[in-house]
């Protein structure tokens, strides 16, 4: 199995909702928001701000039906024990994903843009993927729909990719429960064993070169970068998973790391006075090298920033990569070392059990 679809519900609203599903969706957002203790008095207004602007937008193209039935559907797979991680893409840039459990990295404290993911004026539609073990038997995706089942498609479904890095990190998680006690509650909602990403000890192993294993920075051409620039943070991690493709590493570990994130363009082209939609094009136009397209955004970058910005933005971009999406990886990345870091006997138990592919 490569790739399951699954229809999502269309939830029956509380009457007080019934017309009104955004402000329902606002009403789980805060509740799990408080649940995981999010708010401070410093930081909620912030917050709040953002959760109602990604609501508004959810909104208008039409989503949030749509992710109330992604959120009752990762709800039943944390019932069923079967876990899951967010995929590829860049929902991780939303912070009502991650108030929602169905990612773990907060946009705001790693500073996703979530313009990157739905720019403001051009919202469009995007279908949620997530990953699930290889391994797992086709009745548990069979019990799924069943808990989920509804008289009618409404056209949008969920992608579940079977994945190696799945399989090991849920194996692992179970290893460790087997062995623990651990609920079995701690072990869904994407992984989520209230894994600390300040581990000192798991920075180490990467200086180390101890990356046997790890997920996206297990390359060789990456040992000198750990050994000379040793990750000490999760920004850091984040960093390297975007650089650690052909091209993007010679690039950026010789040079200054200016736009190595797609974000990093869209930023400084926002500040021209672009749109979110014109910005996301500009980014698109510098990685696809789309000649005419630029020269009808150069004059207003000049006028801001002057030719060596344009000439740097447009070489460096060439190689950048979502942030969103890097920070996905780095979690992945982060995951597997802390496992190993301080369950290895589990660890190595878990990955004998996983297939051996090109992901590792």
């Amino acid at each position: 199995m490569n790739e399951y679809k699954i229809n999502v519900p269309r939830l029956k609203l509380p009457k007080k909702f019934a017309k009104s599903p955004a402000k329902y969706l606002r009403k789980i957002v805060i509740d799990n928001a408080e649940g995981r203790n999010l708010f401070t008095p410093e930081n909620r207004e912030t917050y709040l701000q953002r959760i109602d602007h990604e609501i508004a937008i959810f909104e208008r193209c039409g989503y949030v039906e749509y992710l109330l039935g992604v959120t009752k559907m990762t709800e039943e797979m944390s019932l069923l024990g079967i876990s899951y991680i967010a995929g590829w893409g860049v929902f991780s840039a939303s912070l009502v994903f991650y108030c929602l459990r169905i990612t773990n990295i907060d946009p705001i404290k790693h500073d996703l843009m979530f313009a990157r993911f739905m720019p403001e004026n051009n919202p469009k539609f995007v279908e949620v993927e997530l990953l699930i073990d290889k391994l797992l038997r086709p009745s548990r995706l069979r019990d799924l729909e069943q808990a989920i089942a509804r008289d009618e498609s409404e056209g949008h479904s969920v992608t579940l990719v079977a994945s190696n890095i799945a399989g090991l990190i849920s194996r692992t998680n179970h290893e460790i429960w087997d062995k623990c006690g651990l609920m079995l509650a701690d072990l869904a909602n994407g992984y989520d064993l209230r894994i600390p990403l300040d581990d000192a000890e798991t920075y180490r192993s990467f200086q180390y070169g101890d990356l046997a294993g790890i997920y996206c920075l297990n390359r060789r051409r990456l040992v000198n970068e750990m050994y000379f620039n040793p990750p000490t943070s999760f920004d850091d991690l984040v960093r390297l998973c975007a650089i650690n493709r052909p091209g993007a590493f010679e690039m950026f570990s010789e040079n200054d790391s200016r736009y190595c994130f797609q974000e990093e363009i869209m930023r400084d082209a926002m500040a021209c006075g672009f749109s979110e939609s014109e910005a996301d094009d500009l980014r698109r136009a510098v990685g696809k090298k789309q000649t005419e397209k630029l020269e009808l955004y150069r004059p207003r970058w000049l006028a801001k920033y002057g030719e060596a910005s344009w000439q740097t933005m447009t070489k460096q971009g060439l190689y950048a990569y979502p942030k969103a999406h890097a920070a996905v990886l780095a979690y992945l990345a982060y995951t597997t070392a802390y496992l190993k870091t301080h369950f290895p006997e589990e660890f190595t138990r878990a990955a004998l059990c996983v297939v051996a592919c090109d992901e590792y």
